[in-house]
């Protein structure tokens, strides 16, 4: 069973969207709240050596709850960038079998998805996500 670590959730603005964040780790010893935002549509995202699984290819622009899963053997974080923008939302390092679950709220366009760890862009842990009206 995963439980929510005491880690208190954050809401920031980053590449023009609100964040919302919770980290679900299997040690910890007790649920912890968790902010919750109306979001309209579900992603997860699951990390494995060397790959980024997306559950959906293209999602509606607004809140989405993300969920980003370390189902691998190594740490792995999560970033998102909104096309050739500057500003990119970064998710914190999971390791292996912890659970990000987090509102992110996109707008519409191209997002590009990676692992920032080093060399893992290389070896393919990166995706594309395209978020529509």
């Amino acid at each position: 069973m995963i439980r929510l670590a005491p880690l208190a959730a954050a809401t920031a603005i980053l590449a023009g969207g609100a964040v919302t964040v919770a980290v679900a780790r299997p040690t910890a010893p007790a649920p912890a709240p968790v902010a919750h935002a109306a979001a309209g549509t579900h992603l997860q995202v699951t990390e494995v050596e060397y790959r980024l699984m997306l559950s959906e290819a293209v999602v509606k622009a607004g809140p989405i709850s993300l969920q980003d899963i370390d189902a691998g053997m190594d740490p792995h974080d999560l970033r998102l960038r909104h096309g050739d923008s500057k500003a990119v939302i970064a998710e914190p390092l999971l390791t292996p079998g912890e659970r990000l679950d987090a509102v992110v709220v996109l707008r519409p366009g191209v997002y590009h998805l990676w692992c920032s760890l080093p060399q893992h862009w290389k070896l393919g842990m990166h995706a594309t996500l395209r978020v529509v009206r």
